[in-house]
């Protein structure tokens, strides 16, 4: 996995209308996924359903 994939992902998800993603390094993975739902709510966007990118 290399930085270059990481970005793509990300830009996927902001493509896919995510405009807060975060990326979640766990031992042998990499997960970019949607941030949660409280975060947006709290920053004044709307809940939008999760969508996972797995790598």
């Amino acid at each position: 996995m290399t930085q270059a994939d990481i970005a793509r992902a990300i830009r996927a998800m902001h493509v896919a209308g995510y405009a807060d993603v975060r990326v979640v390094f766990r031992e042998g993975s990499i997960i970019v996924e949607a941030a949660p739902e409280e975060a947006a709510v709290s920053a004044g966007r709307p809940k939008k359903q999760e969508q996972v990118i797995l790598l």
